[in-house]
């Protein structure tokens, strides 16, 4: 969705911080009728792993979407300790299902903060979306690029880690509008 200064993709030598919970427990699918159960769900550390390429990893909030002060403090002090921080963030199950309506486009406050911490530490923060439907952005103008995984299926993982490093063209297109807030 945006990639100002070419940041993406990755440069091997660069040293880098994945962060955020989802990048280590994937959120590949929906809920209700779509459910199944994967064969096997690698992550965006593991696909960097297979790749040869090494990331510190901090979880940065809790998979549920809570905020932890904790967790936010040691990410944003990763994150000011390399080249790129890689910030993993969207809508947790509890946010989006075909049980219920959303009545809102925000993300959990908890991913919100912990992006606009991180890329005011880390000028090239890229934030790598996850979740099956449209979400606010009012972080936007100050990250380097956004890549949208939508709920990429069980080899989403290795499959961000080849966008992120340009292995791949990520040439898909939205499959719906996104408001500009």
């Amino acid at each position: 969705l945006k990639n100002e200064g070419a940041i993406l993709p990755l440069k091997r030598g660069q040293t880098l911080a994945v962060i955020g919970a989802l990048a280590q427990t994937p959120r590949y699918q929906g809920a209700g009728s779509s459910h199944i159960n994967p064969t096997l769900l690698p992550n965006l550390l593991d696909g960097f792993a297979a790749l040869g390429v090494e990331v510190a990893f901090h979880p940065g909030y809790l998979l549920s979407g809570a905020d932890d002060p904790a967790l936010l403090t040691e990410a944003v002090a990763g994150a000011s300790q390399v080249d790129v921080a890689v910030v993993v963030a969207g809508l947790p199950e509890s946010y989006e299902s075909e049980g219920f309506d959303r009545d809102t486009l925000a993300m959990p406050a908890s991913h919100v903060a912990l992006i606009e911490q991180v890329a005011a530490t880390n000028p090239n923060t890229v934030v790598v979306l996850v979740g099956g439907a449209p979400m606010e952005m009012p972080w936007l103008p100050r990250v380097r690029a956004v890549l949208h995984l939508y709920l990429a299926g069980q080899a989403g993982g290795p499959a961000a880690a080849e966008l992120l490093l340009g292995r791949v063209n990520p040439s898909g297109k939205l499959a719906e509008s996104y408001p500009l807030c």
